[in-house]
């Protein structure tokens, strides 16, 4: 019997998880080659990322080597590289070593996540640039008096809190968010109004229901001094600014296998309920999970992981022509941490329950989820 292939196209949150359950699933049969394609040396922990602002030395928990992901599951090839052409049944990779590999397969998952402005998400391809990046902002933020942030979203919130509870007074940390309170109205009042006391109370300044036009206000690398003047005319100062509003989903490969595959609107990928390309029934063979996919729900890590459990089972029914599962999308989920002591968060039952700090800092503040994360990337704990 000929060995088949699947190729997994990103190694997030929702890509290397994938990748480990086929691994262990094929196994034993060696029935099929799994393959994934990451262009970074070392996976970076984004959830725990925007403590390095704060903490020396950080970097090296949340910058986790590859080189041990299949260690505990089975044969898994792992090519760092970058996916150059996706064909219905090829697809082109090319090296970080410039070399162009072409790779045939039966089934494809594609999973490239999103790009986020730093110190979010970081672009670099081997952990000694992405370090020298986060020591660069580190310091910056060490010696800065006023620090701005745009967007209060979970991340703007996060990174105020980060920077406020670690410096106190020593800093004037300025957040601006065009809502009316913290997060989106999608979010219950209690919990967005948790938060906002929260800050205000570690003295983080808030302007809500305002805006800065980036096109007027040219931010840069965000480490220098800057007068921003926002579209009401409050005239901030700083030092160092952060941009926390504009995730951007990296579906322009799907997009250049059929254009119909991205909706023009969100530029989000048209999954079916299975996570299938839903394209009639033409690319049933290819998946696609996390931040890419147009399921309704809120982009976070731990939803690219359910959408690797649920794809992960349903290759198994598709190579076995057994009707496969579907996807439903959980209520709003949410932990927004205030350092490591505050935050507040959200669970799904009894039609939304509100949980403050204690909770938060139990389950998420302290720790980050570092160690589950390099444990399953099989890395040694920090």
């Amino acid at each position: 019997m000929s060995v088949q292939t699947i190729v997994i196209v990103g190694g997030g949150y929702g890509g290397y998880a994938v990748a480990q359950k086929l691994a262990s699933k094929f196994n034993k049969s060696q029935s099929h080659q799994i393959i994934l394609i990451e262009r970074k040396s070392h996976f970076y922990h984004s959830v725990a990322g925007l403590r390095t602002v704060v903490e020396d030395g950080f970097e090296e928990k949340v910058s986790i080597p590859y080189d041990h992901l299949f260690d505990k599951h089975g044969p898994g090839k792992l090519i760092h590289g970058t996916v150059i052409k996706l064909n219905k049944n090829d697809l082109i990779v090319r090296t970080n070593d410039g070399e162009e590999q072409n790779i045939t397969f039966e089934i494809a998952v594609i999973a490239t996540g999103s790009n986020y402005p730093r110190p979010a998400k970081f672009d670099a391809e081997n952990k000694e640039e992405g370090t020298k990046e986060i020591i660069r902002q580190r310091e910056a933020v060490k010696n800065a008096q006023k620090i701005l942030i745009v967007g209060g979203g979970p991340v703007g919130i996060e990174l105020a809190g980060e920077i406020a509870t670690v410096y106190e007074n020593k800093k004037e940390v300025t957040l601006v968010h065009g809502e009316d309170n913290l997060l989106s109205p999608n979010f219950p009042n209690k919990l967005r109004d948790s938060l906002a006391k929260q800050l205000k109370d570690l003295n983080v300044k808030l302007i809500l229901g305002d805006r800065i036009d980036f096109q007027k206000n040219n931010i840069g690398d965000g480490l220098s001094k800057l007068t921003i003047t926002t579209e009401k005319e409050q005239v901030i100062e700083s030092d160092v600014q952060f941009v926390a509003i504009g995730a951007k989903p990296n579906t322009s490969l799907v997009e250049s296998l059929n254009g119909s595959l991205v909706d023009e609107n969100s530029h989000l990928v048209k999954v079916k309920p299975t996570l299938q390309l839903d394209l009639n029934d033409e690319y049933n063979h290819i998946f696609a999970i996390g931040d890419i996919t147009n399921v309704p729900e809120t982009k976070l890590a731990f939803r690219a992981g359910l959408h690797a459990d649920l794809v992960s089972k349903n290759i198994s029914f598709f190579i076995d022509n057994k009707k496969l599962e579907e996807y439903k999308p959980m209520k709003e989920t949410m932990f927004v941490t205030i350092g490591k002591k505050g935050g507040a968060g959200l669970l799904p039952m009894f039609g939304g329950l509100v949980v403050g700090s204690m909770m938060v800092r139990n389950l998420k503040g302290k720790h980050l989820f570092v160690d589950k994360y390099r444990k399953e990337l099989n890395a040694p704990t920090q």
